[in-house]
């Protein structure tokens, strides 16, 4: 699988993207950064942001958001559903569109989410929770902590926010949110 970004090869096994790896960008509005962890053109980009204060989502037109909290608390309002809701890093993920005019208030601290964008039309992706489990047909295992992933080929550790953009099924030990 082709996916941009800086990573580095696991043996038989697929890529692992360090969190140090990734370099802040500005978001699409201006009101806080993302780090890039891994886009293919026409199906994804995922990447992880930092809400440090209150406000606006960038508008995403022709896109679907996937997004988990990762770290922190945040209040999400907008005029669709699934709003309003408050998150945790224990929340399910949630999808809406991307041009949703979605606000954030930040409680106790900036907050870190993981986002997965999909363009509309494109095969569909999502983002789920796994705490430990067999994994099969994942395009990428973020880790929420700490964790290991049993390949085929062997163990690979993963520190805070690596992403695994794993070859084949596996096995993973600890916190992850995995993109299916």
């Amino acid at each position: 699988m082709a996916v941009t970004g800086t990573g580095n090869s696991v043996p038989k096994g697929g890529v692992v993207v360090p969190f140090a790896s990734c370099d802040p960008v500005p978001w699409a509005n201006g009101g806080g950064i993302t780090r890039v962890i891994g886009e293919r053109a026409g199906a994804f980009r995922l990447s992880l942001a930092t809400i440090a204060d209150h406000g606006p989502f960038s508008p995403l037109t022709g896109l679907v958001r996937h997004f988990a909290l990762v770290a922190g608390q945040v209040g999400l309002s907008g005029p669709d559903a699934p709003f309003p809701v408050d998150l945790d890093a224990a929340s399910a993920p949630l999808t809406f569109a991307g041009h949703s005019a979605v606000h954030a208030v930040v409680h106790a601290g900036p907050a870190l989410a993981l986002n997965l964008m999909v363009p509309v039309g494109a095969p569909p992706l999502r983002l789920e929770r796994c705490d430990d489990g067999v994994v099969r047909d994942a395009l990428a295992v973020f880790a929420c902590a700490p964790l290991w992933v049993d390949l085929a080929s062997g163990r690979v550790d993963l520190a805070l926010h690596d992403t695994l953009f794993p070859d084949g099924s596996f096995r993973v030990t600890g916190p992850a949110l995995v993109v299916r």
